[in-house]
């Protein structure tokens, strides 16, 4: 008997096919080129796909849904990744994974990926992007998970567009590889070794001293609990609900695969009144 794999999340509705959920978004297979060490929290895997039309694939923030282990009868496990850079001339891809020390799924795959290995996924999905709004300065917030998005959105920063983004990461040398559009200012907040991403809450204590915050808008993406805080310190401090992005893309103490549970579960709930997945307000899950 095939041993259960506990990360593997069932969708017995089989809700993630339907077309509500896939909206266009392809199943494609990513051939490992090479896996690289830009500093030492990342390793950055550079792919070959052969998407069905490339456009989708190249605005700045595109989210994908990996198979990091194929458990035998059960469905993949996933993790979401965001396109750091797609080369439509070349159909190449690059991925940063932040390294962990423990033993995770995407861990186990990193260890024993290899040129030519193919890795399963689905995408691409649009995220979230910093617009611009007027005269508004854009305001960025994000941890070390959220460095390739930020990395591909400050590569495609619209022309005038005037804006700030505040980085924590533990590794200035994943900061310092951030490109610097006329009209940002890139501010490091240097987590110390031994502190735990989340734990500090420097982007909420950032957000906090944002001035005239109801002249900004905003784009966040890191520890959830803490991406809520700042949410909602923001709403109180007069930022439009229109003008805040803001996306939580792991939870402290949380594995991603009981995340993606309560994900599914508030879809399914969602769906069953009659509602579709823009109804999904993923940073209010109650979790």
């Amino acid at each position: 008997m095939a041993r259960i794999n506990t990360q593997s999340v069932e969708d017995r509705s089989g809700i993630l096919e339907e077309e509500d959920h896939m909206r266009g978004m392809e199943r494609i297979g990513m051939e490992v080129i090479s896996i690289s060490r830009p500093f030492a929290s990342v390793a950055r895997v550079t792919g070959r796909i052969a998407p069905a039309d490339p456009a989708p694939w190249m605005p700045p923030n595109q989210a994908v849904r990996i198979a990091v282990e194929e458990p035998e009868g059960q469905r993949p496990v996933v993790r979401v990744y965001t396109i750091r850079a797609f080369d439509p001339l070349r159909s190449e891809v690059e991925i940063d994974f932040v390294i962990h020390e423990d033993d995770s799924p995407a861990m186990r795959w990193l260890k024993s990926a290899r040129p030519g290995t193919v890795l399963p996924m689905i995408g691409p999905r649009q995220h979230f992007i910093p617009l611009p709004s007027g005269d508004r300065r854009a305001a960025i917030f994000a941890d070390e998970t959220a460095i390739p998005a930020v990395y591909a959105i400050l590569m495609a920063w619209p022309g005038g567009l005037k804006g700030s983004a505040w980085i924590e990461t533990p590794d200035r040398a994943a900061f310092d590889e951030l490109p610097r559009p006329d009209g940002v200012d890139l501010h490091l907040i240097l987590r110390p070794a031994g502190v735990a991403p989340g734990s500090a809450q420097n982007l909420l204590q950032a957000a906090k001293a944002l001035p005239d915050p109801q002249t900004w808008t905003v784009w966040a993406a890191g520890e959830r609990v803490e991406m809520r805080d700042l949410r909602n310190h923001l709403r109180k401090a007069g930022v439009a609900r229109t003008d805040l992005q803001v996306l939580g893309y792991w939870k402290k103490g949380m594995s991603s695969s009981d995340l993606d549970r309560a994900r599914l579960a508030e879809y399914e709930a969602l769906r069953a009144r009659g509602l579709t997945l823009e109804t999904l307000g993923d940073i209010d899950l109650p979790v």
